[in-house]
């Protein structure tokens, strides 16, 4: 999935920044349609914050720090960028270690762990066997 071409899509510009808040790596300002993304971020990170602020523009959302809003964001997220067969390739390869199905995937762990955890309240199953590292 191209980020970028998904953000022209739906209108919303992105800016690569060092002026955000030490505890934020992305955040999304609605009334400018603008995602700020960290300066120099890894591009598992890049691309897992990219797409959860991607989720806030698609959404609409104004607000910040509303755990629902945030959790809807990472469920979309998920979701965009990790697709079953994607999964089921990655865990043949590394087995059940999220960092690996991670780095495989070029997502950080939160985002291979959102995905899991849909599937498991979905009643689906995981490929083969999920172990959610703390």
């Amino acid at each position: 999935m191209d980020l970028d071409k998904l953000a022209d899509l739906i209108g919303v510009r992105v800016v690569e920044t060092k002026d955000l808040h030490p505890s934020h790596a992305g955040m999304y300002i609605h009334r400018r349609r603008l995602i700020l993304l960290r300066a120099g971020l890894d591009d598992w990170n890049r691309r897992s914050v990219f797409a959860h602020e991607l989720a806030h523009a698609y959404y609409h959302d104004e607000k910040h720090g509303d755990p629902r809003i945030e959790n809807r964001a990472n469920r979309w997220a998920a979701q965009l960028l990790i697709t079953e067969d994607d999964y089921r390739s990655a865990e043949l390869i590394h087995g059940s270690h999220p960092g690996a199905i991670a780095h495989e995937l070029g997502v950080n762990i939160d985002v291979v762990h959102t995905w899991c955890d849909i599937r498991i309240h979905a009643g689906a199953s995981i490929p083969i066997k999920y172990q959610r590292e703390s």
